[in-house]
């Protein structure tokens, strides 16, 4: 094991010990992380509007604080952002986290230093030690990992918003910043394909044993922006530059540009290897002793996964493990995955607290909170699905993160979830219900029959006219009498799954899906969008199923063929 290695094993082995401890008995750590939380924060606004100080017991706490969103709270949040002091929390946030809100506006999610430091860097440590524990070589020699910069603006008052894992990152101790492959300063490039085309130049030259960024999808732009861009990076790697053409701030390029030096060994090394494979250029060839993806698995990217192999083990000699990141979001970390198989993890029982409604009891009463019965960490069973509720040392309390995680069974005495879906995410035109779960079982059994995987797809409910408009996006030639058997086929899966969606189709309540094929970049022209509107690049999610906004002409322009269904 490299010196590196062992440092980053000694320093995971305490959080990883405390997780263990707390996960034999979450009752009581429960118990005594709300109690620990409320009485912390008692004299606060927050706390004393809620009699926080009279509150011993969880029932205590379910019956005196309400169940909230975020834009319940958002004019609080507002002056806490103004630098308004002790509203939801006796420590002052350090920074926030800046993600989407419903409304449009954006949220802000305040971080404190209990937060970034219990919350956030113990939680990733203890992945990290089971993750090095299975994989013992992940740290052997170099390490890809994605990030978002540490400080995308300033809040009014002066306080710093970006994302926890560029300040971790950025903050990281000398002898563990040598592992990583990627120096800081290449995550805050503005420019998207430049970004990219920074971070495949500078990790091509190196032995990467261990990939990690949380959106698979981000795994997959990397390979193809270096099979697209492998005669430039190949030639930069041999001149020992990068290239002049790129949009790269000035200051950003002379910090990159310090650590770079003419390597033309590996240059014909990376050659060859294109020239093997007839002009591509595949992971499995610069990187072939990779030893561990971490990435999400599960939820509504997942699909990514299945082209993981055409990248990374094009020949069908070696498998690469891939690791599920977690339950994470910008409001806090859920939970931790121990092994590679599937994507459940252990809930973070000693990091935040948590509530569940059952999905079916929540929807029958979603605008009456006070109806739902709120269970515990003790009481979920394993095989349901439950709306998640958390309360987190940063200030959100009861927050309804409209989430739906499945059980998916216990580790020692505490549970095992999987993130399933965001929730309140169904279409219901004419009574169908269609939901996520549904859209991502029809496109997969559809790719199965076709032998035709769409790069990127997403459903939207049209109203108007009472229809489904599947957009695919596809970087391969896609034949006329393939796309009209791929709507066939999601028109015919979908009915098969959901009763009532088959019930208005054949009543005629739903009119016949239609098939827009889009232009090639579409999605990752509609991705830099949602960056330039404030989304952090390597954490966009696509939103597979949504009901149809306004139809503009940029998105007509975007489509390169419509398909009706055919009798």
């Amino acid at each position: 094991m490299s010196l590196t290695g062992l440092v980053i094993k000694f320093m995971s082995q305490k959080p990883a010990g405390r997780f263990e401890q707390a996960t034999r008995d979450p009752v009581r750590v429960q118990t005594d992380r709300i109690l620990s939380t409320v009485r912390k924060n008692a004299e606060t606004e927050y706390g004393r509007r809620y009699g926080f100080a009279k509150i011993r017991t969880i029932e205590d706490y379910q019956k005196q604080v309400p169940i909230i969103t975020y834009e319940e709270i958002k004019a609080d949040m507002q002056r806490v952002v103004a630098g308004e002091k002790n509203i939801f929390t006796a420590e002052d946030p350090v920074m926030f986290a800046q993600t989407s809100g419903t409304t449009g506006d954006p949220k802000y999610i305040p971080i404190t230093p209990t937060c970034r430091g219990r919350a956030h860097q113990d939680v990733m440590r203890t992945w990290t030690y089971h993750a090095q524990k299975d994989h013992s070589e992940i740290f052997a020699r170099k390490v890809v990992s994605l990030v978002s910069p540490a400080v995308e603006g300033y809040t009014p008052s002066g306080i710093p918003y970006g994302a926890t894992s560029g300040v971790m990152y950025k903050n990281m101790p000398g002898i563990i910043r040598r592992a990583y492959s990627i120096p800081y300063e290449v995550f805050e490039i503005e420019d998207y394909g430049a970004k990219y085309y920074a971070i495949m130049r500078v990790s091509l030259e190196h032995d990467v044993r261990f990939l990690a960024t949380a959106n698979p999808s981000s795994v997959i732009k990397m390979c193809e922006k270096a099979d697209e861009y492998s005669e430039a990076i190949i030639r930069d790697i041999h001149d020992g530059t990068l290239a002049d053409s790129l949009a790269i701030e000035a200051r950003v390029r002379q910090t990159i540009a310090k650590k770079l030096r003419p390597n033309p060994a590996r240059a014909r090394e990376l050659q060859d290897a294109r020239r093997r494979r007839s002009g591509v250029l595949k992971p499995a060839d610069y990187w072939p002793a990779l030893s561990l993806i971490g990435c999400w698995k599960g939820g509504t990217v997942g699909h990514y996964l299945a082209r993981f192999p055409e990248w990374f083990d094009p020949d069908g000699r070696r498998e690469i493990p891939t690791r599920d990141f977690g339950y994470l979001s910008s409001e806090a970390r859920g939970s931790v995955p121990l092994a590679d198989e599937g994507s459940k993890g252990v809930l973070t029982i000693a990091t935040n607290f948590f509530e569940f409604v059952e999905v079916e009891e929540l929807e029958a009463h979603r605008d009456r909170p006070s109806a739902w019965h709120c269970l515990t960490a003790g009481d979920i069973e394993e095989g349901r699905e439950y709306y998640i509720l958390m309360t987190t040392t940063g200030g959100l309390y009861r927050y309804d993160i409209n989430d739906v995680i499945r059980v998916e069974g216990r580790y020692n005495e505490t549970p095992e979830i999987v993130f399933s879906r965001k929730g309140r995410g169904m279409t219901n035109i004419t009574g169908e219900k269609v939901s996520v779960n549904q859209i991502i079982t029809a496109f997969q059994n559809v790719s199965r029959e076709t032998g035709a995987t769409p790069d990127h797809f997403k459903a939207e409910a049209d109203g108007k006219q009472s229809r489904y408009v599947f957009r695919v996006e596809f970087t391969t030639q896609i034949e006329p009498p393939t796309q009209q058997a791929i709507l066939a086929g999601l028109d015919r899966h979908l009915k098969a799954i959901n009763i009532e969606y088959k019930a208005k189709r054949d009543s005629q309540r739903l009119a016949a899906p239609v098939l827009h094929v889009m232009k090639e970049g579409w999605y990752e022209r509609e991705r830099k969008r949602q960056v330039e509107g404030g989304m952090r690049a390597f954490q966009a999610k696509t939103q597979l199923l949504s009901p149809q906004k306004l139809v503009t002409q940029d998105i007509q322009t975007e489509i390169a063929n419509i398909v009706e269904l055919k009798d």
